[in-house]
């Protein structure tokens, strides 16, 4: 249905340019009152052009335009004269006018999109925060009651390994929980100078005994002498921290995960490289929306409350797929960050 309607639109769009270029070749030049008024009507496809598909449209219409126009215009040429200084002058006007028009029909729906996407999210925050609020109380209480319960059993027990199953289970719901409430709430930064490069080696210290356990190498890549920055230490180890795991989690066995810092575009970009299989096409779109995960058994909860975390900072977090396999994850802080209080 979708693409019967924008294929009706562009032979619309298409059927009245023809049109209007018809008119003007079939009428006498000497009409120029006439003319000048289809001239005026290849205004109305570029309208609608530009409103029905941004800037392409308008491209195309003002493309098509010009190809059915200039023989018209190179039949009537006088040798620059007046006339044809005129019709020069409004052909690069309408080029100029599209282009202008189309550029400012996509800035809008970007900002649209942009405006819904954070109302929805607002929404989203809303609802989690009152779930987890509902959930935290019963599950903390379920899990004191089974730790005592284990405590009280022996450990050849049968009965140990079901009770340990429901343990890790409540330990991982409560750890989505809390993502959930730290994702739902504002976030509030208690910055102080800091090195990054120290942070970063605080956290891989910290993720070693992981990535020796799953048999994962871990590289470091840090630029020496990196300025200082105004961080919020334990939010930003959160970020290094879930980064790193990511890339633990889908990097196999006898693989690496490389971890960089390095000066960039009045800033300083922290990188963490893995090789894994990288991210679909379909999924790199909507890899930092809430709840979307693509690993079995994830949240979805982390690079939001990462992305978060960097807007905080003034900064930003994105990706590129690696020439080879794997993906690259970048963290930027600017050199001269500001202090943003962010909430949904």
């Amino acid at each position: 249905m979708k693409g019967k309607k924008v294929f009706g639109k562009i032979t619309l769009t298409t059927a009245m340019i023809v049109i209007i270029a018809y008119l003007h070749y079939f009428t006498f030049p000497d009409l120029r009152n006439q003319h000048a008024v289809y001239w005026m009507l290849f205004y109305i496809p570029l309208v609608l052009g530009s409103v029905w598909f941004g800037l392409k449209g308008a491209a195309f219409v003002s493309g098509f335009v010009t190809i059915l126009y200039t023989p018209y215009v190179l039949k009537q040429w006088q040798g620059l004269s007046a006339e044809d200084f005129d019709r020069l002058l409004e052909g690069a006007l309408y080029i100029g006018i599209a282009l202008i028009l189309g550029f400012l029909v996509d800035k809008e729906r970007k900002k649209h999109k942009a405006l819904i996407r954070a109302e929805n999210l607002a929404a989203v925050g809303k609802a989690v925060s009152e779930i987890a609020h509902d959930i935290k109380t019963p599950l903390i209480a379920i899990g004191g009651f089974v730790n005592q319960v284990s405590k009280r059993i022996d450990s050849d027990d049968p009965n140990q390994k079901k009770l340990n199953i429901v343990i890790q289970e409540t330990t991982r719901l409560e750890s989505l929980v809390k993502n959930m409430l730290d994702f739902g709430k504002p976030i509030t930064l208690q910055t102080t100078e800091t090195s990054l490069n120290e942070l970063v080696l605080q956290t891989m210290e910290f993720v070693q005994p992981i990535a020796k356990n799953r048999r994962v190498g871990f590289l470091a890549n840090l630029e020496p002498s990196l300025p200082t920055l105004h961080l919020d230490t334990n939010k930003v180890k959160r970020v290094i921290l879930n980064l790193i795991n990511n890339a633990l989690n889908v990097s196999p066995e006898e693989e690496f995960v490389l971890v960089r810092t390095r000066t960039a575009r009045a800033g300083i970009e922290l990188q963490v490289v893995d090789c894994g299989c990288g991210i679909k096409e379909e999924d790199r779109e909507r890899i930092f929306e809430p709840f979307f995960s693509a690993n079995n058994g994830g949240t979805g909860l982390g690079l939001p409350i990462i992305k978060k975390i960097m807007e905080a900072h003034s900064g930003g977090v994105f990706f590129f797929p690696n020439p080879e396999k794997g993906v690259t994850f970048t963290a930027w802080f600017p050199t001269t960050n500001k202090v943003n209080t962010t909430s949904l």
